[in-house]
C-alpha cells in the first residue's frame, strides 16, 4: 500500500510544464505530496525538504504525462478469427494488460472513442488495475448501416470480443437517437461519440458520405448536453462535418478533409480537431507490409485522406483551431502513443506545439483542464522523466528506455532510478 504522505522531491529537472511558454534555462525542482504537485519553482528557491524521497534529475526533462484524446483500449489486435476465439472474460483481462502496457509508453491520460466499460474505469479509478485517466464514450451512436454497423456480408456481426457493459450503438431517427444518448449516459459514458460521416474501415459509403440527418444529430446534441456530457463526432468532412458544427458538437474526430469554411467555424466556436495521423499512417503500413491484407478500400480511402490532411491541417492549425493529440490506433498497436507527436511536427506543428497538444490540450479537450496535462501546483502528479529533450526530436519519447520515470497520481508507474 502506498503512503501518501511521503513526500517527493525531484531535482536538477529541465522543465516542459505543458503551458508551452519559454522553457527555463536554469534547473527547476519539484515537490509532490501524495497525487498532488504541491510545489514547481526554481531549484534555487525550492529546497528538498527533510524526509522527502529525492532524485537528482540531472540531464533530464520532466512534462507532463501524455494524454491521447481518441483511442480503443478494448479493441484488441488480431485478425477476424483470432478476435473470436477470445471468451469475453480474457477480453476483460487482455484489455487489463492493454491498460497497463499504454501507461508503461507514457500515456497517463486516455479518452476512450468507444469500447471500454464503466466496469474497467473504475477498475482503474479504485487501484484495481493500473492504467490511465480514462474519459470514457462506451459505444458509437451510428445510423443503421452505418460507420459502427459491423454486420458482415454474412450476416454476423464483426465488433468482437465485446465487453459486458457496451450496449447496441445503432439508432435511426430522432427520437430513437435521444434515447440512445440515455441508454449511453446511463451505461456510464463521460462523451457521447457519434459518426456523422463513413470512414476508412465502412465498406459502405465513403469518409464524406454525411451519416445521420440534420434533426438526428440536433436531437443527439442537445440530449446530451442537456445532461452535461460533452460529444465527438467520427467526421473527416464535408457535409457529415458541418452538420456537427452548426449542432454545437463539441470535438471533430479525424477532420482530414475540412474546408476553408469549416476551419473558420471551428476556429470561431472553439470545437476542438482531434487530427489521428497514427491510423492511417497504420493502414498504408499494414498493406504496404503485407498486401492483400486488409480489404481494398481501406488503403485506397487511406491515401486519399493523407494527401487531404496534408493540405487541411496546416490551415487549421494557422486559423488557431484547438487541437488535441489523438491516435486511433487501437487494434492496430497499443501503447505507441508517443508516435503520434512525430506525425504532428511533420504535419506543421512545432515540437513545443506537439507537446502541449499531448499535455495540456488534451487535458482541455477531456474535460480535465488544469487537473492534469500540466506541471504547477495543484495538478494531478502525472509526469514522466525523459533521458534528453524531446524539444530537440519528439521521437525520444517513442523510446522506452529513455522514459526513466513514469509518475500517475503521485505513484510511480515506471522509475529506474534510486531515490
Amino acid at each position: 500500500m502506498t503512503n501518501h504522505s511521503i513526500q517527493t522531491y525531484l531535482g536538477n529537472v529541465h522543465l516542459i510544464d505543458g503551458m508551452g511558454g519559454p522553457v527555463p534555462a536554469e534547473p527547476y525542482a519539484l515537490l509532490i505530496e501524495g497525487r498532488t504537485i504541491i510545489a514547481v519553482a526554481p531549484q534555487r528557491e525550492l529546497r528538498c525538504p527533510p524526509g522527502a524521497v529525492s532524485f537528482d534529475l540531472r540531464g533530464m526533462t520532466v512534462m507532463p504525462g501524455l494524454i491521447d484524446c481518441h483511442d480503443h483500449l478494448a479493441d484488441l489486435e488480431g485478425s477476424m478469427q483470432q478476435r473470436a476465439a477470445i471468451p469475453p472474460s480474457l477480453a476483460v483481462l487482455k484489455t487489463a494488460q492493454v491498460f497497463h502496457d499504454t501507461l508503461l509508453g507514457g500515456c497517463t491520460g486516455i479518452r476512450d472513442a468507444s469500447g471500454v466499460d464503466l466496469g474497467m474505469k473504475l477498475a482503474v479509478e479504485q487501484g484495481i488495475i493500473p492504467g490511465p485517466r480514462l474519459k470514457i464514450s462506451i459505444t458509437i451512436l451510428s445510423q443503421f448501416g452505418g460507420h459502427n454497423d459491423h454486420t458482415e456480408p454474412a450476416g454476423i456481426d464483426s465488433r468482437f470480443p465485446k465487453l459486458q457493459g457496451i450496449p447496441d450503438g445503432i439508432c435511426d431517427g430522432a427520437d430513437a437517437c435521444r434515447r440512445k444518448v440515455r441508454e449511453v449516459i446511463r451505461a456510464g459514458a463521460d462523451w457521447i461519440k457519434i459518426a456523422t460521416t463513413g470512414g476508412v474501415g465502412t465498406p459502405i459509403g465513403g469518409p464524406l458520405v454525411r451519416q445521420f440527418s440534420v434533426d438526428e444529430v440536433r436531437a443527439i446534441v442537445d440530449t446530451a448536453h442537456a445532461a452535461g456530457k460533452p460529444v465527438m463526432s467520427h467526421a473527416y468532412g464535408g457535409e457529415g462535418v458541418k452538420i456537427c458544427l452548426d449542432a454545437g458538437v463539441d470535438s471533430i474526430e479525424h477532420g482530414a478533409a475540412i474546408n476553408d469554411d469549416l476551419i473558420e467555424q471551428m476556429a470561431r466556436q472553439g470545437t476542438w480537431l482531434v487530427p489521428t495521423f497514427t491510423v492511417l499512417r497504420k493502414v498504408l503500413e499494414i498493406d504496404t507490409r503485407q498486401p492483400g491484407m486488409l480489404p481494398e478500400y481501406m488503403p485506397r480511402k487511406a491515401s486519399w485522406l493523407v494527401e487531404r490532411q496534408r493540405e487541411s491541417f496546416p490551415k487549421a492549425l494557422a486559423a488557431g483551431v484547438r487541437i488535441a493529440m489523438g491516435t486511433d490506433a487501437g487494434g492496430f498497436g497499443h501503447g505507441r502513443n508517443a508516435g503520434e507527436l512525430a506525425y504532428m511536427v511533420e504535419a506543421g506543428m512545432t515540437s513545443m506545439q506537439a507537446i502541449v497538444a499531448a499535455t495540456r490540450m488534451g487535458a482541455e479537450c477531456m474535460g480535465l483542464g488544469g487537473e492534469a496535462g500540466v506541471l504547477r501546483e495543484g495538478a494531478h502528479a502525472d509526469l514522466l522523466a525523459i533521458d534528453g529533450d524531446p524539444l530537440d526530436d519528439v521521437r525520444i519519447l517513442e523510446d522506452r528506455a529513455r522514459l526513466r520515470l513514469i509518475m500517475k497520481d503521485g505513484v510511480f508507474v515506471k522509475n529506474t532510478l534510486s531515490g
